[in-house]
């Protein structure tokens, strides 16, 4: 095997971890967030003036990683799909760190229980693709 393949299929290792860590993080915060389970984080945490809340920003974080799938695996049915749900759990992710820093007026805030659940169904494709990727090495 050449250097290059070496590479490549380190790279490709390591973006799965990342996937599967950032899809049972973001699945973890779905869970609590909506069973009212206590947070181990403030309700609203900042950094500043920047809102750094874990509900926005892992999500947001496992989009632009999921955006890197077509990369790895090619152009196929289960990469387009998770690259499309990612690009759009990644724009509702930074339009709602926007809404939050830019926005001076009050009113029902919306984007983090809607970037949460793109989130959510983003992890659940790509814990679903591992599995079917497992059951079609197990079964060839």
């Amino acid at each position: 095997m050449s250097r290059d393949m070496n590479v490549e299929k380190r790279m490709s290792s390591q973006l799965r971890v990342a996937q599967h860590l950032l899809a049972a993080f973001v699945l973890l915060i779905a869970i609590s967030t909506f069973l009212g389970l206590p947070r181990p984080y403030p309700s609203w945490p900042t950094l500043g003036p920047l809102p750094i809340n874990p509900e926005l920003l892992v999500p947001g974080a496992l989009g632009f990683v999921a955006l890197l799938e077509p990369i790895h695996q090619g152009l196929n049915v289960g990469s387009v799909t998770i690259a499309t749900v990612g690009a759009v759990t990644l724009w509702l992710a930074a339009t709602s760190v926007y809404t939050l820093s830019a926005s001076s007026t009050g009113g029902v805030f919306w984007g983090g229980f809607l970037t949460l659940l793109s989130g959510a169904v983003l992890a659940g494709l790509i814990l679903v693709q591992r599995v079917v990727y497992r059951r079609r090495q197990g079964a060839a």
